[in-house]
């Protein structure tokens, strides 16, 4: 069976409840009288969501939707204190947005690692009956309960820290152009929708320079959900891959980039402001480039963006084309 890359979740979690407070009196062979002694109860665990480095998605809680804290201990006899349940952390990929599910309200954007947030607090324990005695009443035999846990519906939405996302057209040579900037091992093949979620891979531009993260989002296709354009919502830069052949016109060319396009732009958020790029992939297949730079030039015109010709399998003008995206990528961290 194939894994399967889960960005998604809803789950349910409850906080402990307060550990109620204890009725008690103090007994001692030579004081028969003694006053009340009963302890407090102890508070019940917070549940805690935190960003952990080394996790690829949201598959731990593909299965398991439901998730409570310890409760507090009641109180006990000579003023003892109840302990204190155990707070429950639940570890999320960096980069996880935590949402209440009802109102998708944002409570957190755990964008760093360590990044913690407290989705629901513990209940307090109640006080024991040593807190009730006064002139009036010597002997109470009332203890307060302890508060309930707090229950909420949660929904995690993981969305990759990357600086480039690569989109396109299915088979426009997207993971071919991730397998050669990177180590990153995505399949690829001659069919469409070859990957089918997003993958990630790090270029070095030299062994100085930061490196930078690319994310290969699955082929931008018109009708369909495109619901893994999410993972283009943190990226610096867009590059948008087009297939270049024999057969197709700068009409063809046009109707693929619109496509790509008014897709980015129903998606919503911030995805239609990113700075783009556009590369003209597979020139190596091309048996004459006599009509290139004309094509180019056309593009660049009806679009406004400056179209870079390359070769994923080849490297053929990926030197110029990385160049120009590091250059992006370094403009917007100023």
């Amino acid at each position: 069976m194939k894994p399967v890359f889960i960005d998604e979740a809803d789950i349910v979690v409850e906080s402990g409840s307060g550990g109620g407070g204890s009725v008690h009196f103090h007994r001692a062979r030579f004081l028969p009288k003694g006053g009340p002694d009963g302890g407090d109860g102890g508070r019940g665990g917070d549940v805690v969501v935190y960003a952990r480095e080394n996790l690829a998605d949201l598959s731990n809680y593909l299965h398991k939707k439901s998730f409570k804290a310890e409760a507090g201990a009641p109180g006990g006899a000579n003023k003892q204190h109840g302990k204190d349940g155990a707070d429950l952390r639940l570890a999320v990929p960096v980069g996880t947005q935590v949402f209440e599910a009802e109102t998708m309200e944002l409570l957190a954007d755990l964008d760093t690692p360590g990044a913690e947030v407290t989705v629901a607090v513990g209940g307090k324990g109640g006080k024991g009956n040593v807190h009730y005695k006064n002139p009036v009443r010597q002997a109470p035999r009332i203890a307060q309960k302890g508060l309930p846990g707090k229950r909420i519906h949660l929904r995690l939405i993981y969305k990759v820290l990357a600086d480039v996302g690569v989109i396109g057209l299915p088979n426009a040579g997207k993971s071919l152009f991730l397998s050669r900037i990177s180590s990153a091992k995505p399949k690829v093949a001659a069919y469409p929708y070859t990957t089918i979620t997003p993958q990630l891979g790090v270029y070095m531009p030299s062994e100085t320079d930061t490196p930078l993260t690319f994310v290969e989002i699955p082929g931008v296709a018109s009708g369909k959900e495109n619901r893994f354009l999410k993972h283009g919502e943190r990226v610096k830069v867009l590059l948008i891959l087009l297939e270049l052949s024999e057969e197709k016109s700068l009409k063809v060319l046009l109707d693929e980039l619109r496509i790509v396009l008014s897709t980015v732009e129903a998606y919503g958020g911030n995805l239609a402001e990113k700075r783009k790029i556009l590369g003209l992939n597979k020139v190596d297949l091309l048996g004459t480039r006599d009509d290139l730079p004309s094509l180019q030039e056309e593009l660049e015109r009806e679009t406004g963006l400056k179209p870079f010709s390359l070769s994923a399998r080849t490297g053929e003008g990926l030197e110029v084309l990385l160049k120009v995206i590091v250059g992006f990528c370094r403009l917007k961290e100023s």
